[in-house]
């Protein structure tokens, strides 16, 4: 783990020595959202994959992460990021109400098609009080990428939209919602919404687009060495930084294709 302090670390070159471009943009932009937030123990991390967000955004093993992604969770395991690790439905936890103090869930729920019930299952094992801290697309995550902007520019609005559809599909996206959408899930499952903010700019999802393509060639270096980077300082991973830099470092944007909300569990005579 790096031992260097949240201000002094560099979340987006540390993402790009071990996964895509386009992934170490947006890993590395919600490592900055993440950065500083108190995370209580216990902490479940719902929907963990193979555990290298966590081990970069966190720094420190976690108390649980669950996927039901089976074949991904040795990788988690290995990974370090968590005491526990458990292959789990999102929709029916292996846990007791009010196990857990801190749930994070970063970039999940979007791919789950009973939302409603993972969030009821987030507020049930959470304790009163506990905190909720989770990111999901927006209602602008297809418009703003760079297919739909360019087909747009040449006046191809159903080219636009059909880009977008697809990218949703290929991104096994089932919600793509806007702010008072996923706030009223949230209230619904017994959680308020104690803030939340818009990320990733038009023009950094147009670069987060364009990445898609460019880090084609880490498909065969994944399959054939079971890693995405050969040379994590090499000039590969030189030259995305110095494009993505800015963008990494942006200002939080008015509108934005992704949104993060901190959420907490109220007392029932609050709900």
């Amino acid at each position: 783990m790096p031992s260097s302090s949240i201000e002094e670390r560099d979340f987006l070159r540390e993402n790009l020595g071990a996964i895509p471009a386009f992934r170490a943009l947006l890993r590395g932009v919600e490592c900055r959202l993440y950065a500083g937030a108190d995370l209580r123990e216990p902490v479940l991390d719902l929907g963990c994959g193979d555990g290298h967000f966590s081990s970069v955004a966190f720094g420190k093993p976690l108390t649980v992460g669950t996927d039901s992604g089976v074949g991904i969770l040795g990788e988690a395991a290995r990974s370090g990021s968590y005491h526990l690790v458990l292959a789990a439905d999102a929709t029916a936890l292996p846990f007791r109400d009010s196990s857990f103090a801190t749930l994070i869930s970063n970039c999940v729920l979007e791919h789950i098609p009973e939302v409603d019930a993972a969030l009821k299952e987030a507020a049930r094992v959470l304790e009163e009080g506990g905190k909720l801290l989770f990111t999901v697309p927006s209602e602008y995550f297809g418009p703003y990428l760079l297919g739909s902007t360019i087909f747009r520019a040449l006046r191809m609005g159903r080219l636009a939209r059909r880009y977008a559809r697809w990218f949703d599909v290929i991104s096994r996206h089932h919600h793509c919602d806007p702010p008072e959408v996923w706030q009223g899930r949230v209230r619904a499952a017994g959680l308020g919404v104690t803030g939340w903010r818009y990320y990733f700019s038009p023009a950094a999802s147009r670069a987060f687009d364009l990445a898609h393509y460019l880090s084609l060639p880490a498909l065969f270096t994944r399959k054939f060495t079971g890693r995405w980077v050969l040379w994590p300082r090499g000039p590969g991973p030189w030259l995305a930084e110095r494009w993505l830099r800015a963008y990494y470092a942006e200002p939080w944007p008015r509108e934005g294709a992704y949104i993060f909300f901190a959420c907490q569990k109220v007392g029932k005579e609050q709900v």
